[in-house]
């Protein structure tokens, strides 16, 4: 009998790939076209074929990025990954990231991927500047834990999602910095940034992007494609929930908890402290270190959220901070607050890969 996670595959494969005829999808088995003879930093038999094979979900190389004005096809409430780097914002929409998983692209001399997993729920940016050599990255067909493997195409080195390393192959043991990205809706973020562009879905490879490709599963919180480890205890396993990892201690945050009123926690973290910003209704949860680059601690006096382009707070000695950590106003003006390592997924693969590390509320 045909498993569950078969035919959600096969169904997959066949929605994801598009023209590519040739798809034979092998689930629950492991991969057998790279690296299979070298060693691994996490247990080889949970690594996973998805069933699309190397390159069978194709990333976007070349992407197509237009004025916010001319996202009609974007809804207000539909979520995006938001990255804002010198002037420039820039939007990548869930919608086309379901169907393509990773973006290659770049804003003046950074060059990043957007990877999103959405059997995770996790987006989060790699940097292609490897060893001073630019890079892309891809799909490489495999999952742990059900979260994206990507492969860097450079060395051919394999690279879980959400443990920004290298797991194998030449690369192995490589760490990928963390870089902030904000999920939230298109229509909080073009409130921030009323000037950022999005990327389009001028690359339409005969894809109905306006069609999520995972049936229910996004809405089934018991259909998970393989087993986990660990769940967390009294919340649902596809609640999407904010991830801190800091000097090897895992938080989480919950929507709920910014259910009243827009607003920031204190949280202890590792040792640090961590600031918490979220917002039920305008849908964000983002965190930063209680503290700049250069070790001094900001104590928050207002947060400006909602009341000025691209601002987050202004701290007690009267700068203005962004989105993004930077002040913007104020003799600490150009400084930058420590990031940790957060962001949005599914809280049972937070559970999952981190479990043995949380701290609970």
């Amino acid at each position: 009998m045909m498993t569950k996670s078969k035919v959600f595959f096969i169904g997959l494969a066949v929605l994801i790939s598009g023209c590519n005829k040739n798809v034979e999808p092998k689930v629950g088995t492991v991969n057998s076209s790279s690296n299979l003879n070298e060693e691994w930093d996490i247990p080889f038999a949970q690594v996973k074929d998805g069933g699309v094979g190397k390159d069978g979900i194709r990333s976007i190389d070349a992407p197509v990025v237009v004025e916010g004005d001319a996202a009609t096809f974007l809804k207000d409430e539909e979520l995006v990954l938001g990255i804002k780097y010198g002037n420039t914002a820039i939007a990548y929409p869930h919608k086309i990231l379901d169907y393509h998983e990773i973006v290659n692209h770049g804003i003046e001399d950074f060059s990043y991927s957007i990877s999103y997993c959405p059997l995770t729920g996790t987006g989060i940016l790699y940097n292609r500047n490897i060893d001073n050599k630019l890079t892309t990255f891809g799909v490489s067909g495999l999952l742990f834990n059900s979260n994206l493997i990507l492969y860097d195409r450079e060395t051919g080195s394999n690279w879980p999602q959400m443990m920004l390393k290298s797991v194998n192959g030449e690369q192995r043991g490589k760490e990928n910095e963390f870089n902030q990205l904000i999920e939230t809706t298109w229509a909080t973020w073009k409130k921030w940034y009323p000037d950022s562009k999005v990327m389009s879905v001028s690359e339409n490879l005969g894809r109905n992007y306006d069609k999520y490709p995972y049936g229910n599963y996004k809405t089934n919180d018991e259909y998970l494609l393989y087993s986990v480890p660990y769940k967390l205890k009294n919340i649902p396993n596809k609640e999407r929930i904010l991830g801190i990892r800091n000097n090897g201690v895992v938080a989480y945050s919950r929507f709920n908890a910014f259910a009243e009123e827009t607003g920031f926690r204190t949280r202890s973290v590792g040792g640090d402290d961590i600031y918490v910003f979220g917002s039920l209704v305008d849908n964000y949860m983002f965190a930063f270190k209680a503290k700049t680059l250069d070790g001094v601690k900001v104590e928050i006096d207002e947060v400006l959220l909602g009341k000025a382009s691209g601002t987050l707070f202004r701290d007690k000695e009267g700068n203005v901070w962004s989105v993004f950590g930077e002040a913007l106003e104020g003799e600490r003006k150009g400084q930058k607050l420590q990031i940790p390592e957060n962001y949005i997924g599914y809280a049972f693969a937070w559970a999952a890969f981190y479990a043995e590390s949380f701290v609970v509320e």
